[in-house]
């Protein structure tokens, strides 16, 4: 699916909700000779027989991850690409699963309503909110993708939105239901709360041998020295061949009045009038011809078209404005009309009879505007790029093919770096838990530890990294993990160990306190009082404050472990119902909302239905 977004916010109510959906990024070579033996090792979930590729699954990852980056939601070092592989395989099983579903009820899409939806897509617009055709071909471009593939991916997305609106649409929200919700939201609460903290109880633990050696027995997986590997690498930068690619003065003066020629028919802008006339048979079809033909001459003698529009046009939204229908974007309306409304020259000029879908029309050019022609010289930077594309690709398989015959051939990467000029470089030890940079990259992570690297010892061929290099590498030196002595990690047992006493002593303070509580007794000690705190207060630790609305008046106290390790005792000490708005405005958005909300997790049981009906398969 695509990306969407939806965020409202008013009043006594905030809502926000992202779904992220994502396009394919990368492009990939044909699988090699073992892979076609071995059958894909690439396929990594089948859905009712139905595969799902590795590849697939990392270019949705990919795609995730540029979108974060792109947002600045999040620090590149903090990405796991681990995690949004995780998320995108989710995605894929659900928008698989839909798909299916889609096609079991034979749902269509028409190839008019995808037509209108690219148009429309704020991406492929200029500055002016009209469609731009060299936007729309440059950003499929960059994406490796053809127009008939985004179609394609379009009208899936829109056929699975068209699926899962239909649940959502038949949702309602009785007033009842409106009250109840702005009463538990708004509700605000009075409470006190005290931090049991672990270091206060530190002096009262002693540890002995006993314990520090039964500790590190059962805890064993915790004092391990890391896997780590160190690697001879290459590193191979396509964009490097463009140095020895030529383009010349001529080549770029054609391109240049190429895209002249495409910015001209894409990217001017045409405001039109007209008059409709239906027909349903043959005879209708000829009468109908001849009105037209009729009107036409009179215009051209002086009639106005707009008066003859409000007469004559059977399309009642426009005839009332004399046929106007406003500026017309490439691909918005029929491919006849579009096409006798664009071989129009100057505003006024009247086309022939032209039939579409719809029946048939009279078209005036109302106005029309050039697009405006960059300069050669402003251009020349880019029509370079767009000219060097097609042998740079060339260049780079030629390298690529050359890198796998010389990684398979080789004895060492010393002799690959000499034969392909790149430079041998090498890396420092690589802790297989704490990776970063490009070694973090599923493919190169996967590749670093492999049997046939690890133990083997071979090179690898050309691996692709995020950023469009390739990598080879080979093994230079392996530690495998292994248990460290206690000796060696004696210090860090202990503070352990007395870490984990001094909780669990102040766990145990605290449900004494907790007891005494209930008992109506009067717990001293360093409390933080609380009033009319929202269920989105920042005053308190986040945790706390969820756990003092989890609280009710039968149950008016209780003990939570906080994420620094203390333990806190909370006491709720008042509720305050949320106030209830009788403005018809606001309830009205606040019923919208709600079944937006539940419309979204009907949605949601539709697709888990779905996955627990279906035959899913991972490797």
């Amino acid at each position: 699916m695509l990306v969407k977004i939806r965020e409202k916010s008013k009043g006594i109510v905030a809502y926000f909700l992202v779904g992220l959906i994502a396009i394919a990024f990368s492009m990939w070579g044909m699988d090699s000779l073992f892979t076609a033996m071995r059958g894909d090792p690439n396929e990594v979930a089948k859905i009712n027989g139905e595969t799902i590729s590795q590849i697939q699954v990392d270019r949705v990852a990919q795609q995730q991850m540029r979108q974060l980056l792109q947002g600045g939601q999040i620090d590149p070092d903090q990405l796991d690409m681990n995690l949004l592989r995780q998320f995108a395989l989710n995605q894929l099983i659900q928008e698989e699963l839909l798909r299916q579903k889609v096609q079991q009820l034979n749902m269509r899409v028409s190839d008019r309503q995808i037509e209108r939806q690219i148009v429309r897509m704020n991406a492929f617009q200029d500055q002016n909110g009209r469609f731009n055709q060299d936007t729309y071909t440059q950003l499929l471009q960059r994406e490796g993708l053809t127009p008939g593939t985004f179609r394609e991916q379009l009208r899936a997305d829109l056929l699975n939105q068209q699926l899962l609106n239909g649940l959502s649409d038949s949702e309602f929200v009785l007033a009842s239901e409106l009250t109840e919700f702005q009463l538990l939201v708004g509700q605000k609460r009075d409470y006190r709360y005290r931090i049991f903290a672990a270091d206060e109880f530190v002096s009262q633990v002693s540890i002995t041998d006993e314990q520090m050696q039964q500790f590190y027995q059962q805890q064993q997986n915790r004092f391990m020295t890391p896997e780590q590997i160190r690697v001879s690498y290459l590193l191979f930068d396509p964009a490097s061949l463009a140095e020895g690619l030529t383009v010349t003065e001529a080549e770029l003066e054609a391109e240049y009045e190429r895209y002249v020629v495409s910015r001209k028919a894409q990217s001017s802008s045409y405001s039109a009038a007209h008059i409709l006339l239906t027909f349903n048979n043959a005879a209708e079809k000829q009468a109908a011809t001849r009105r037209l033909q009729e009107a036409r001459e009179a215009i051209q003698a002086g009639t106005d078209f707009a008066e003859l529009a409000q007469e004559l046009s059977e399309d009642v939204a426009t005839a009332r404005r004399g046929g106007e229908l406003g500026p017309v974007q490439p691909g918005s309306l029929d491919s006849q009309f579009e096409a006798a409304l664009f071989g129009l020259e100057q505003p006024g000029d009247v086309s022939e009879v032209v039939e579409s879908e719809f029946g048939l029309h009279l078209i005036q050019l109302v106005a029309k505007e050039e697009a405006s022609i960059p300069s050669f010289a402003s251009l020349r930077e880019e029509l370079h790029s767009r000219l060097l594309a097609q042998p740079l690709r060339a260049a780079t398989s030629d390298k690529l093919e050359q890198l796998r015959n010389l990684s398979f051939s080789s004895d060492s990467l010393a002799e690959v770096a000499t034969a392909s000029g790149l430079p041998l470089q090498t890396s420092d030890w690589l802790q297989k838990q704490a990776l970063n940079s490009f070694w973090a990259e599923r493919t190169i992570a996967e590749a670093l530890f492999s049997r046939d690297v690890v133990e083997d010892g071979w090179i690898t061929e050309p691996l692709r990294l995020d950023d469009g290099r390739f990598l080879l590498l080979t093994r230079d030196a392996y530690q495998p993990r292994q248990q460290q002595p206690l000796e060696e990690v004696a210090t860090e047992v202990r503070q352990q160990l007395l870490r984990s006493e001094a909780a669990a002593l102040a766990t145990a303070a605290a449900e004494t306190a907790l007891q005494e509580l209930q008992q109506g007794k009067s717990v001293n000690g360093r409390w933080v009082q609380l009033t009319e705190s929202s269920r989105n207060n920042l005053n308190a630790p986040r945790e706390i404050n969820r756990e003092a609305f989890r609280l009710n008046e039968q149950q008016a106290t209780g003990v939570i472990a906080t994420t620094d390790g203390n333990t806190a005792l909370i006491e709720l000490v008042r509720v305050q119902p949320g106030e209830v708005t009788e403005d018809s405005g606001d309830l009205a958005q606040l019923a919208r909302l709600l079944m937006e909300d539940r419309g979204y997790r009907m949605q949601a049981q539709f697709v888990n239905q779905l996955e627990s009906e279906a035959s899913i398969e991972l490797r």
